[in-house]
């Protein structure tokens, strides 16, 4: 396939994205529901902190053990260090910021539920859930189960508030 020809489908799949969203705009509803509509988010990050000053959430996990105990719940992206060579190279944390970028969706799709809405029938939940299992402590006894938590954190040191728990789920 010849330069051109190349240039010429990326500009018409670029008008294409483009004419999508602005056929979604004209049909804009507060919250935009259905799962095709989910993947635009991975063109745009989550702006809501814009909108209000709050508690972020922060994701919690905690393995259970082939003989049945418990680990202590753990913060999955705790601050990381800063260092001078971060301005020039930094993919973990990036990393970390995109993974606090799905938690931060699903706490939204939390707060849009409807009323007697199933949070796991999102998209979201079981993205968020794969990230909680690869979270886990790989030192130790292999778990046979897990479970997370979101939590808002709160900014003057209070107890934080669970927003929500999953239910056990099989390592």
């Amino acid at each position: 396939m010849s330069h051109t020809t190349l240039l010429t489908i990326t500009l018409l799949l670029f008008g294409a994205y483009f004419a999508w969203l602005a056929w979604a705009m004209r049909h804009r509803t507060r919250v935009l529901q259905g799962r095709w509509w989910f993947f635009l988010r991975a063109f745009f990050p989550n702006w809501k902190f814009y909108h209000a000053v709050g508690r972020p959430p922060r994701l919690h996990v905690r393995g259970q053990q082939a003989s049945g105990e418990w680990t202590d719940w753990q913060l999955v992206y705790p601050r990381s260090q800063r260092a001078l060579w971060h301005l020039f190279h930094n993919a973990p944390v990036n990393l970390a910021l995109n993974h606090q970028n799905l938690v931060d969706h699903l706490a939204a799709d939390i707060n849009d539920l409807p009323e007697g809405g199933d949070i796991q029938a999102s998209v979201t939940y079981p993205l968020v859930a794969r990230l909680a299992r690869l979270a886990l402590p790989s030192e130790g006894a292999p778990y046979q189960a897990y479970q997370f938590e979101l939590r808002l954190a709160s900014p003057r040191g209070e107890a934080p508030e669970r927003m929500l728990q999953s239910p056990v789920l099989a390592a």
